[in-house]
């Protein structure tokens, strides 16, 4: 199949995901005011309700302040749904054209030589691969957390349940009532995980194509080091392949601006409520008040998938700077390329790279030092129990 029918199935296998949850950006006659997205408003409010039901019965009527921790997990997850969908809701002509431009790319570069397919290939490749990695731990943990009361009430005999969320006039200690809750949970969080996937779907479709970028440049560099090597190619061929460079480093450039568009207010929100999140999930683990809560830790930890996006993108910076200078013959060429060139290196050395709310850079070193400190309020608050 042709990179690009590969890379318009992809699109539309992300698109039907989407749509089941309607959220589907990338068709442009997408509106909020649909039946479907009402209905899903409709959900919303009733589990807001249960939410703050549960709250107010266990902090309020059964003097129980472990439930704020347990709802804070809950709702950190929550707020990053809703965040991740108005981000997109608002980017969403961007997100259009973003794929309108990469497509281009696929029908272009395809016919252009066993390297480039080769790099195109490469490229969806790696999609592929991220996105059913990504749907095995989020449909697996999802699994579990469905089945996890039942295999809990096998082996315990008592009876607990996953989310924290209760049915006002309904009491999950009876056997009907209990089985309304699980069966009310076990909704809302398969259709929470698929809202989930399809957003780290959006995300993997666009995100991963820096790295295409960087092959592309790659394959260009090498045309014109081709073109420089045999004395008799005319000096207009070699202008117009360094041109050709000059705009696809451009853009590079835009391409990196618009995923800093997309997804910087996705990544604040997620980074932030995460480390709230596994916070609290990890003393409810400590204090032993929630059976389910190492499932959701293994949820939460996407964190540091996100912090491995903005390394990603930050490698592949750096990736096109040497690439500049070491790839590129660039003395062959003639005084005034050289400076076209040495133009060109001064600018990727100033690239986009992605933050967490400007705050600080979005990398390893920065999941490492959340990691310290999610750490030093888990130990914070152990002290203060002592």
């Amino acid at each position: 199949m042709p990179c690009l029918d590969r890379f318009r199935k992809f699109i539309g296998a992300a698109s039907l995901i989407a749509r089941f949850c309607a959220c589907d950006m990338f068709d442009e006659t997408y509106t909020m005011f649909n039946p479907l997205f009402m209905v899903l408003l409709g959900f919303l409010a009733i589990y807001t309700v249960c939410f703050v039901y549960t709250i107010y019965d266990g902090f309020v009527t059964n003097q129980d302040w472990t439930i704020i921790l347990q709802c804070l997990t809950i709702g950190a997850m929550a707020l990053q749904a809703i965040s991740k969908y108005a981000c997109y809701y608002i980017h969403r002509t961007t997100l259009r054209k973003v794929v309108k431009y990469l497509d281009e790319i696929y029908g272009e570069y395809q016919d252009r030589g066993a390297r480039y397919e080769y790099a195109l290939k490469k490229s969806l490749q790696k999609i592929m691969k991220c996105s059913k990695i990504t749907g095995i731990i989020y449909f697996t943990s999802l699994a579990g957390l469905i089945v996890s009361p039942f295999i809990y009430m096998l082996i315990t005999g008592k009876r607990e349940l996953t989310l924290i969320a209760l049915i006002p006039g309904i009491d999950p200690k009876e056997t009907v009532g209990y089985f309304i809750h699980t069966g009310f949970h076990s909704a809302i969080i398969s259709f929470a995980g698929v809202g989930f996937f399809a957003s780290e779907i959006v995300m993997f479709s666009i995100f991963l194509h820096v790295l295409l970028h960087r092959d592309i440049l790659m394959e260009k560099f090498h045309d014109l080091n081709e073109a420089t090597a045999k004395p008799d190619v005319p000096a207009a061929r070699t202008r117009d392949l360094l041109n050709d460079i000059i705009a696809w480093h451009q853009k590079y450039n835009l391409f990196v601006k618009y995923i800093e568009e997309l997804f910087s207010g996705v990544i604040f929100v997620h980074v932030t409520t995460s480390c709230a999140s596994i916070c609290s999930t990890l003393f409810c683990i400590v204090l032993k008040v929630w059976p389910f809560a190492p499932v959701l830790l293994l949820l939460n930890t996407s964190m540091y998938a996100y912090c491995g996006f903005g390394q990603l993108l930050a490698t592949t910076n750096d990736d096109v700077t040497r690439m500049i200078y070491e790839v590129c013959i660039w003395y062959r060429l003639e005084v005034k390329e050289q400076k076209m060139i040495l133009l060109m290196l001064r600018k990727s050395q100033y690239a986009v790279e992605l933050t967490v709310g400007k705050i600080m850079p979005l990398n390893f070193n920065t999941a490492l030092q959340l990691s310290k400190g999610i750490y030093t309020y888990l130990m914070v608050l152990i002290n203060f129990l002592e």
